[in-house]
């Protein structure tokens, strides 16, 4: 990608995470966790590139509360309703085993029509539900510093 083109892959990327959080009735502003844009495996990625090519992994998380856990499973199928409606399939997450964080917590995910996915879940390490966008591994033409 352009320099440009990772720009705008970079908003449609936090703009898709920020929708799904307006579709839970929350202030995508108020609960957005972190913006990341490495990824050891994105970038220990084999091969080489060419001068002047990064790669990055563009992805944002919101750390929504929910009061309960059927709260969070209500949100999981509002996701999955609002997902399905624009025509995305939806894959389940199974829920972490018991002694996992998030124990018992299933998850939903997608991946939208700019190949973004979008997910529900427990947090890999806290065990707290989170939204991430992920804009996945991407080359492009720039070295970006910061992403606000």
């Amino acid at each position: 990608m352009s320099e440009t083109e990772f720009r705008e892959h970079l908003r449609l990327t936090q703009e898709a995470g920020e929708d799904a959080v307006r579709g839970l009735g929350m202030v995508p502003s108020s609960i957005v966790d972190r913006r990341e844009m490495a990824n050891a495996s994105c970038k220990d990625d084999l091969g080489v590139d060419s001068e002047g090519v990064t790669r990055d992994q563009p992805s944002v998380t919101w750390a929504p509360d929910f009061a309960d856990r059927g709260a969070y499973a209500a949100a999981l199928e509002t996701l999955r309703d609002a997902w399905s409606g624009q025509g995305l399939k939806v894959h389940d997450i199974a829920a972490p085993g018991n002694g996992e964080p998030g124990a018992g917590l299933p998850g939903v995910r997608t991946t939208n029509d700019h190949g973004i996915e979008l997910s529900l879940r427990p947090d890999w390490y806290s065990g707290e539900p989170t939204l991430l966008a992920d804009g996945g591994c991407v080359r492009h033409e720039s070295y970006l510093v910061t992403w606000e």
